[in-house]
């Protein structure tokens, strides 16, 4: 025990070590992303609204911290340099805002890189294609108030505050998530329930009746569930075959770093 704690410390060491010295936080198509992105970013992370909620310099949790971030601006960059492939591909004037009941479809890091890059939504335009509409019948929908929180191992997520996704319909939610929830009385915190996109804890917290809307989506233009779920996993590929993440800029929910892995 004592020689697997240590070589714990060990690996921890080596890697605040690699993020200390790192000249690039990956590359992307070969193309290195270098250190000073990521330090303008997290400069301005930490100068805005949320700095009191960001973690100490230094800390475990600030590393992890720095792995989230470096993946944003490799998904960033991966969008970029997709975009620029595609003939006639063009950014958007500005990011289409996400609910946060269809950011669970994309995950933190790639919801996070849709608010900040114009061309992830324009990328997102161009490979995927709208769900078909279907018509409603007549009569009532039950839409649900749902607390929500996720993380990549489940004590992260069991200890994560919740924040609310307002009123949604169990069918825009992750399928293993809304099933957990529609076997469960309302008010029940169900989790851990795993998916694609990490560990997850949610309660629903009220519950309304409404009409059937006579179209299914008002704004045939704003992004739909399945077709975000389409493009994640789209994402999840290009990222397989592009990008390289430099030692210490893993991803955050990787269980080969140590940061990620929970010891007593």
């Amino acid at each position: 025990m004592t020689h697997t704690h240590d070589q714990h410390h060990s690996d921890a060491a080596a890697a605040a070590r690699a993020q200390r010295e790192a000249t690039v936080i990956g590359w992307v198509a070969g193309s290195p992303i270098p250190r000073e992105r990521l330090d303008t970013r997290v400069r301005e992370l930490r100068s805005g609204r949320l700095a009191g909620r960001l973690p100490a310099v230094g800390s475990k949790e600030d590393r992890q911290f720095l792995r989230w971030t470096a993946q944003v601006l490799l998904t960033e960059e991966l969008c970029r340099v997709e975009l620029a492939g595609l003939s006639g591909g063009s950014e958007a004037d500005a990011a289409r805002v996400l609910t946060q009941a269809e950011s669970l479809h994309l995950g933190s890091i790639n919801a996070a890189a849709w608010s900040s890059s114009p061309a992830m939504a324009a990328l997102y335009d161009a490979v995927t294609e709208p769900t078909p509409a279907i018509a409603q019948s007549s009569g009532t929908r039950t839409w649900h108030r749902v607390t929500h929180a996720v993380a990549a191992t489940p004590l992260e997520a069991a200890t994560a505050p919740e924040t609310s996704l307002g009123w949604t319909t169990l069918d825009d939610l992750p399928a293993t998530l809304a099933a957990e929830l529609r076997s469960r009385p309302s008010g029940t915190r169900v989790g851990p329930v795993r998916t694609g996109l990490g560990w997850h804890f949610a309660t629903v917290t009220a519950t309304e009746s409404r009409p059937d809307e006579p179209t299914p989506r008002a704004d045939a233009d704003a992004p739909d569930p399945a077709r975000l779920a389409a493009f994640n996993r789209w994402l999840d590929e290009r990222r397989r075959d592009l990008v390289t993440n430099a030692p210490g800029f893993e991803h955050p929910g990787d269980p080969g770093q140590p940061d990620n892995t929970h010891r007593h």
